[in-house]
């Protein structure tokens, strides 16, 4: 599947010390999720192949998942995420753990050639303390890719930027594997 991205391609000099790919395969274990803000966003019927990969290091990791569909638009999948996000400034992901904050319309700049894009962020306060989250939902034809950053720090306002500015240099890289696939 070429929209998967190399992680060189975007942060060559990136310290890296965990890299966690996975096999091309299906959805074995029920419906996935494509996006759990607000609610959830998962896809529908005729899902092909999904492949997941995630690079970390001490304070930051990205990852990203491409969905390969037959029976819907991934522009209708990023539209609905954008609907989700708008909903609420605040969910449960995980009963019993802290609410995370949602901030939508995420100020990445969309990249050329997309049927559509779209970006947020948020909190993940019930995965770790101080830790935020920037995502990135890239649609062209039947392919949808999300990209993500995450990095904590003591200081909130330090890690939204950080896991932002990682997002923006990942966005370009994903939009340009895509638009070769």
């Amino acid at each position: 599947m070429t929209a998967y991205v190399a992680k060189e391609a975007f942060a060559p000099d990136a310290t890296w010390t965990k890299d966690e790919p996975s096999e091309p395969g299906g959805y074995e274990h029920g419906t996935p999720v494509v996006a759990e803000v607000c609610g959830r966003v998962e896809l529908g019927s005729g899902f092909k192949v999904m492949r997941t990969r995630r690079w970390s290091g001490q304070t930051m990791a990205v990852r990203q998942h491409v969905h390969a569909l037959s029976e819907q638009k991934a522009a209708d999948l990023v539209e609905q995420v954008r609907a989700k996000s708008r909903t609420c400034t605040t969910f449960t992901a995980i009963e019993g753990k802290p609410q995370r904050a949602v901030t939508p319309d995420a100020e990445v700049p969309r990249p050329d050639g997309l049927d559509d894009f779209y970006a947020y962020c948020g909190t993940l306060p019930d995965l770790r303390p101080g830790m935020h989250t920037c995502e990135a939902y890239l649609a062209w034809g039947d392919l949808l890719v999300v990209a993500g950053a995450n990095a904590a720090h003591g200081d909130p306002a330090e890690a939204r930027r950080s896991a932002l500015e990682q997002l923006k240099a990942v966005a370009p890289g994903v939009a340009l594997a895509l638009g070769r696939a």
